[in-house]
């Protein structure tokens, strides 16, 4: 199971939105889906993202905080969007 961290301002906020996935490829899907959805939302029909945009950035083995392992980095459009890793 994969573990996704939002990367917001308020550390309460981000555990509070974490969310389960059962494989990376759902997570991309699920992220390039949402962040579609907002930017129409937000009146840029333009913008639209396919789970191939979606990149994760290897961070450690292992995060100290969350003690999630394979802890990666998500990014979208050139942005750090969240965090993922492999719970226990």
């Amino acid at each position: 199971m994969i573990r996704y961290l939002p990367n917001l301002d308020s550390i309460l906020w981000a555990l509070k939105s974490q969310e389960v996935f059962a494989s990376i490829e759902e997570l991309k899907h699920h992220i390039a889906d949402q962040r579609t959805r907002i930017c129409r939302y937000i009146g840029r029909p333009e913008k639209t993202f396919c789970s191939h945009d979606v990149q994760l950035i290897d961070l450690s083995a292992k995060d100290p905080f969350t003690g999630w392992r394979n802890y990666r980095s998500v990014v979208l459009d050139g942005s750090v969007i969240g965090f993922c890793g492999e719970c226990q």
